[in-house]
């Protein structure tokens, strides 16, 4: 898809995910736990002689480290590809070259970028380079949803209250009931005042941990190409004083390093490169799939 993009003088930027970020520790436990029942089940089709399910176990079972990505990194060098590696993840590092109107639109399979408030995506692209496109600002022309006078503010609070990486759905609340609480309440402080008045079980530290989510989809920390320094998604309210949540600071030498794929964004530690890297045709493959592009179209001629 690189060079398909390529070929329509389309310039692809590779973003990749860096360290962990505080507020998805449970998603990540999550993950690996996953990971390790696929591992498990795979094993089971191999030795039961089922290699297309042990297959498809595998992939699923596949930790995408630091280091793999630096094999197809040293790859993306080579063919003169550009890419960054996000300090925190990939989801708000692409939103941050969206929103500042650095890339023009941004391919990927991930609907989290919604919430994010991401300015033109482009859903599951196939290899001719069809796909589905997402425009923020034509959001009253969606069909499955009636999203007539939604703000983006309400748009997220929808998107969280329905359930997302960072803050679990209440039991029985999906998309269509997420979306009708607050088209007819407005915002996530009435849904969950009428929810509680309504006898529905709604944990303690809820409304905190929604308040939390909101601001990580807002403020999470990203690279700055341009200054080359680590900076908030947008401008973080004076009122927030505690935020390492939303992904510690890092000193620029570090974040720079980690975007450049030079430092490990896990231990902050330089990558030892050795003179020739391997690359594993099927680890690319996995990783292509689930590594995320950011856009620039460029004109020919």
């Amino acid at each position: 898809r690189v060079n398909l993009l390529r070929h329509h003088g389309v310039k692809p930027i590779l973003v990749f995910d860096g360290g962990f970020l505080p507020m998805k520790s449970e998603q990540e436990i999550k993950r690996a736990r996953s990971r390790k029942e696929n591992l498990e089940r795979a094993r089971e089709h191999e030795a039961a002689g089922n290699s297309r399910a042990a297959f498809d176990c595998y992939q699923k079972a596949v930790d995408i480290t630091p280091k793999i990505a630096l094999e197809l990194i040293q790859v993306l060098k080579q063919e003169k590809v550009d890419y960054i590696v996000a300090p925190y993840e990939a989801d708000a590092q692409m939103t941050f070259l969206s929103v500042n109107k650095l890339v023009d639109a941004v391919i990927t399979e991930d609907s989290d970028l919604i919430p994010f408030g991401c300015s033109r995506i482009i859903f599951k692209m196939d290899k001719f380079g069809q796909g589905v496109e997402f425009q923020i600002t034509r959001l009253e022309q969606n069909r499955e949803l009636d999203l007539n006078g939604f703000t983006k503010q309400m748009l997220l609070e929808m998107c969280i209250l329905s359930g997302c990486d960072y803050l679990p759905s209440l039991p029985g609340m999906g998309v269509k009931r997420a979306h009708a609480l607050i088209q007819k309440l407005k915002s996530h402080e009435k849904v969950i005042k009428h929810l509680r008045y309504s006898a529905v079980s709604v944990p303690p530290q809820y409304e905190e941990n929604f308040k939390k989510a909101i601001w990580a989809f807002q403020f999470q920390r990203v690279y700055d190409p341009a200054t080359e320094d680590i900076v908030h998604l947008s401008g973080i309210p004076h009122d927030l004083s505690e935020d390492d949540f939303l992904g510690p600071w890092l000193p620029q030498a570090v974040v720079k390093g980690i975007a450049l794929g030079e430092i490990d964004p896990l231990t902050k530690e330089p990558f030892e490169v050795p003179a020739f890297l391997p690359v594993h045709l099927l680890l690319i493959k996995v990783i292509r799939s689930r590594s995320l592009l950011f856009l620039q179209m460029e004109r020919r001629g």
